[in-house]
This record gives C-alpha cells, structure tokens and sequence, in this order.
C-alpha cells in the first residue's frame, strides 16, 4: 500500500485504539509503532476477508462442477492463485448476473475440452459471448473411456502420452491475457488431467493433487443418480473420481518421462511458456 488511500484503512484500524493513545505514549511507545501495530491488525482482517470471498466450489448457472485451483501451498512457500483458473463442467444456464461475475475477475478465455460432436449437442454457452476469448480444444483423439474400473488410471495416461492436445490446451492457458476457465463435460476426467498437470508444475503436493481431482464424485453425484435411473447399466463406476485413478496416471507419467516438466518439455513445451504457466497458477 503505496498511496494515501492506501493506508486510510490502517489509520483507522489504529484510531480504534485510540482511548488506549495517552496510556501507551506516556509509557513510551512511540506513535509509529502504534500505526504499525494498526496496520498489522488492518492486513490480518483484510486476509481473514478476503478468505471469507473466496470460493472453491463456485455455484454459476447450471453448472455443478465449477471450482478454482486457487490456494493451495506450492513450491517454495508460495500458493495457487484465487480467481485465475477455474476448472468445470460445460458451462450452460449462466444469468448476466454469472457472466458479470467471470468478467469482472477478468476470467474471460474458455477451453472447451470437448469433443465436436459434445459441443455441437451442447454448446458452450459463453462461446457467443463477446466478452470472451473461445477456444474448442478437444482433449481425445479418438479414445473413449475404459470401460473397466481398472483400466481408468492407464486411460488418462494414454490420453496425455499422446502430447499434441495437452500441449495445445497448456500453451493457450500460458498465453491467455487474464483469468482462463477450462472444461469438459462433467469437470472430471479430461479437466481433471489438465488440472493435475498444472498443480504438479507449479509444485503442488501429490496429496493436493489427488484431492482436487477426487472432489468431482461429489458434486456429481446428484446427476449420476438420475442418469443410472434411466440407465440401468451404467457402469459402477461412472461419475467416480478415485484418487487412485490420477495416482496411476502420474505415477506412468513420471515413469515414462521422470516428472511432469519432462512431460512437458517432451509434448514441445518451451521452458519460457512453462514459466509462464507456473506465473499462471501462482500468486
């Protein structure tokens, strides 16, 4: 805080004390100190604050999925930034109201993981916003699913061993101007390895990791139920998001490439745009 109005806030954190002035100032405490000790007051009210408007799971439209990857402790004593990268399921159902809340936050690039056939049936509904940068950067290349519990963890894996689309997807976030929202179609699986690649390069503890990802099952649980009572057969684990699946997927990564910045630089990554990536994720 450099400016006046800057340190308004602070002066009148420490005028709170000021029946308590004459006493400390006879007793020789200098006034600067007071004004620093209002100001530390000041900061740790305005974190507790700021903590209190910060949401992970964030409730815009008919969106179930929509989290940020904001706070969590990285490399080097630092965090994941609030309010930058929001990972989701399709976006659909937004009011003005949601759109003003992205815009306002200048989160206005989209990366719509989906395939073509997923956004012609349902279009992303912030592709015809003017407000916002488009991009429909489909993750598979033709793969589906396993359709084995077992095999979930190796699919992911195959998925990212075929480079081209990851490095697509990280190069947009790293160039993106401002904030950026990337998506699929639950917010779970090919959003789940995206997210998983960009909190392991900015040093995010595997335990994060895996929770992030792990969290999905819950929010989509209301929507698996409706759809197994039209879908008898779906399979067991649809909508599950294991923390054991994301575990097989990096562990084959760092096998096959000896960490995720190796992965990185085999998919073509230059170590200028995976800096301006961790500049992305990190506050």
């Amino acid at each position: 805080m450099d400016s006046f109005e800057g340190w308004l806030p602070v002066f009148m954190v420490t005028a709170l004390f000021g029946p308590f002035q004459r006493m400390i100032w006879e007793r020789g405490l200098p006034l600067l100190l007071l004004v620093l000790f209002g100001k530390i007051c000041y900061t740790k009210i305005q974190n507790v604050w700021e903590a209190v408007h910060l949401l992970r799971h964030i409730p815009l439209g008919n969106m179930n999925n929509l989290r940020d990857l904001g706070g969590y402790p990285a490399a080097g004593g630092r965090v994941t930034a609030w309010e930058r990268l929001l990972r989701g399921d399709n976006p659909t159902g937004l009011s003005e109201k949601d759109i003003e809340w992205l815009v306002d936050r200048d989160i206005t690039t989209v990366i719509d993981l989906r395939s073509e056939e997923e956004t012609k049936r349902k279009p992303d509904q912030l592709a015809g916003e003017t407000d916002f940068r488009y991009f429909h950067a489909p993750m598979l290349g033709g793969e589906r699913m396993p359709n084995l519990e077992r095999d979930v963890g190796r699919g992911y894996f195959q998925v990212l061993d075929r480079k081209e689309s990851a490095c697509r997807i990280l190069r947009l976030i790293a160039e993106a101007p401002g904030g950026v929202l990337f998506h699929c179609t639950a917010g779970k699986d090919r959003t789940g390895m995206v997210a998983a690649l960009l909190l392991s390069l900015a040093g995010v503890s595997r335990e994060d990791i895996l929770a992030d990802y792990q969290v999905s099952e819950i929010y989509l649980a209301e929507i698996i139920r409706r759809i197994r009572m039209s879908v008898p057969d779906l399979v067991p684990f649809a909508g599950m998001s294991k923390s054991k699946y994301m575990a097989e997927c990096l562990a084959l990564l760092n096998e096959a490439y000896g960490s995720v910045s190796g992965y990185l630089r085999a998919a073509g990554l230059s170590e200028l745009e995976m800096a301006a990536l961790r500049a992305k994720v990190l506050a």
